[in-house]
């Protein structure tokens, strides 16, 4: 942004007074269309002015203000025919005037940056010759080079500062690499600089590594600090001082992180494979590796679902809303390129879990046996059993742990060294395989089976009564799934409830996660609407993070409410439960469904929103009034309880800790 321009430079003004010099730069500033209100600019110039004078020395003032009226940052230069008094530190009359016009906020910074680098143009004693000429262009063009010359200056002081710095570098990662990753790196970031340091954090979230650490920068690194919900291989860092935390950790504590790293112990080459077992502690060994499985299974989910959720979309309103597009078809094709995505989600699963367990040699085990356990036609039907209903996300999860922990007790046994090298690549891959596939098919897959095919037949039972009693357990349903959504905001508790309802939508039940799409974005859509509807207790800092909430909840991404439950977490938590239990449970009793394993308004618009009983028009409507209604309880209950105390929120503040 130009804040110093040529038409910004007014030579030889007939001016007689203070008075007269403020209503010049209000006209010339609507004129410019830099301001939208004249007589606002003058009365703030003036109030600027009766609280001390602006004047300087040597013929020089500095009037500015910060004003309502401004709607870009400007800076004028204004030379006088004749002197004006303006109570200049040595008696002179101001002629040589530089103007400051800013916004009301969020430019307090940017003033003192301006009154530094005017002040440094006054010292130079060559200046006065540039400032007496006639010619304008001279002026701008001599100004603008000092100007810069300031600023690139001020650059090369901050240059030789950073140099000095002692450099710190890091890496966060979390299970889902969305919000998490990126607030850990923030939060260092943030705390690094403030105890001297400069900091290098690597990113290691959804869109791929960021900011990536060089060999240069391992090896002029004081000390290391991996903020890491997942393993991280720390080959690299043998020898220097490496602190490990959960990013939980590095976001609501980093300043005490900060300390605990300068005391790290120097990691040793035996450990450079062990995974952080404060990061094991903290969040569970269970729980960790299901994360770890479920965030690398999610983009299966949502390319899947997106597929199926078009074919099935654009169909019904080419074909009918009871009919899909026919063999041959290219939204045919759609639909099954949709379904063999969801058929490798189960396999990623249990592959990513097993992976999380014992490291690379369990993704081909873990991946095949899912599978397996995927594939219902080759389960041998015990007793006579004919199964209908394969394993799922229940054999993915199963097998995962149940092949990662044998590779993991494989790795361990001590083996002659002549055999060791066929353990990787022979022993593991095709005994581990082999043994637990057949489990799945001879003995596990058909009672697990049969027990899910009973429940899948209860489920859809529920959805297609009409009754009184259905419709109470479709709002119950909701209220609960809802709940769980807006709790954690992409924690375990939110992935428990999401992965549940994705589950079935792979059975073809679709209203469970109808429920879920409607209560993703509440959180951060009530978030964002607080910050408009309560703009007076918000932080400018709040109010951008309000619009990003906006734009993270209409793609269906519920993190974007983190940044206000770290901050505010009983208040923020208890709003979000209600909200999003509300918009779960409307759109339960509304019977909307959803055919996209993913949330928010952006499946309405992909064609994933329906309704079996209402229609494919009612159930989107419907599905937008849920979250509506849902966002709006959300964003009236946080704001009328932000900056009060309520000791029933302390309830949801303890929960939180405790999950997160």
């Amino acid at each position: 942004m130009e804040i110093f321009k040529r038409n910004f430079v007014f030579l030889k003004q007939n001016l007689n007074s203070k008075s007269e010099v403020f209503e010049f730069i209000a006209s010339k500033a609507y004129k410019l269309k830099i301001a939208k209100n004249k007589e606002e600019i003058i009365n703030d110039l003036e109030f600027r002015e009766s609280q001390i004078s602006t004047g300087l020395e040597a013929g020089f003032a500095i009037p500015h203000a910060q004003s309502q009226a401004v709607l870009t940052p400007s800076l004028f230069f204004i030379s006088l025919e004749n002197g004006i008094e303006w109570e200049n530190f040595d008696k002179t009359k101001a002629k040589y005037l530089f103007c400051i016009l800013l916004p009301k906020k969020g430019f307090a910074t940017r003033q003192v940056e301006l009154l530094s680098k005017i002040a440094s143009i006054i010292l130079n004693p060559e200046i006065s010759k540039v400032l007496t000429s006639d010619d304008p262009d001279f002026v701008f063009k001599n100004l603008e080079k000092h100007f810069l010359e300031k600023l690139v200056n001020k650059n090369r002081e901050n240059q030789e500062n950073v140099k000095n710095l002692k450099k710190v570098i890091g890496i966060t990662s979390c299970t889902v690499g969305i919000a998490h990753t990126y607030l850990a790196a923030e939060k260092l970031e943030n705390a690094l600089k403030n105890s001297g340091y400069f900091p290098k954090i690597e990113t290691r979230g959804s869109a791929g590594p960021k900011n990536i650490l060089t060999k240069n920068d391992i090896k002029t690194a004081e000390f290391v600090i991996i903020s890491s919900d997942l393993e991280i291989d720390t080959t690299a860092f043998i020898g220097k001082k490496v602190y490990f935390c959960t990013t939980k950790d590095a976001i609501h504590k980093s300043e005490k992180i900060i300390e605990l790293a300068q005391k790290a112990p120097i990691l040793k080459e035996n450990l450079q494979k062990t995974v952080n077992e404060e990061v094991k502690t903290s969040q569970g060994n269970f729980l960790r590796h299901i994360m770890a499985g479920i965030s690398y299974m999610i983009p299966y989910i949502i390319f899947g679902g997106i597929m199926i959720a078009l074919s099935l979309g654009i169909g019904k309103s080419i074909y009918g809303n009871n009919s899909i597009a026919p063999k041959g078809d290219f939204l045919w094709w759609m639909f099954q390129i949709g379904m063999i995505s969801f058929r490798l989600m189960i396999g990623a699963l249990g592959a990513y879990i097993a992976y999380s367990i014992c490291g690379r040699a369990g993704l081909a085990p873990g991946f095949i046996v899912s599978t397996v356990a995927n594939s219902n036609d080759l389960f041998y039907g015990i007793g006579g059993i004919e199964v209908k209903t394969p394993m799922g996300f229940i054999g993915a999860v199963l097998f995962g742990f149940l092949v990662g922990y044998s590779v993991k007790y494989l790795n361990s046994l001590k083996i002659q060294k002549s055999l060791a090298g066929i353990m990787p690549i022979f022993v593991i891959p095709i005994g581990v395989s082999l043994f637990w596939s057949l489990m799945a098919i001879f003995i596990i897959g058909a009672p697990i089976g049969w027990i899910l095919d009973k429940f899948i037949e209860a489920l859809k039972s529920i959805f297609l009564k009409k009754d009184s009693l259905g419709l109470g357990i479709a709002f119950l349903l909701g209220l609960l799934l809802g709940s769980m959504i807006g709790f954690d905001m992409g924690g375990p508790i939110n992935k428990v409830a999401y992965l549940s309802a994705t589950a079935l939508v792979a059975s073809q039940i679709y209203e469970p996660m109808g429920m879920v799409a409607a209560a993703i974005p509440v959180a951060p859509f009530g978030m964002g609407l607080a910050t408009l509807i309560w703009k007076k207790k918000f932080s400018q800092k709040e109010k951008s993070l309000g619009i990003s909430a906006f734009v993270m909840g209409f793609i269906g991404v519920s993190e974007g409410a983190i940044p206000f439950a770290i901050v505010d977490p009983k208040r923020v938590i208890s709003a979000n439960v209600i909200g999003s239990a509300i918009a779960g449970g409307l759109s339960g009793i509304l019977a909307v469904t959803n055919s996209a394993g993913h949330g928010g308004p952006i499946v309405a618009i992909l064609g994933a929103i329906g309704s079996d009983k209402h229609g494919l028009g009612l159930g989107i409507g419907f599905f937008l009034i849920a979250i509506i209604i849902g966002s709006l309880t959300t964003a009236l209950i946080y704001g009328f309880s932000k900056n009060r105390s309520i000791k029933i929120f302390t309830f949801w503040k303890k929960l939180w800790n405790r999950n997160k």
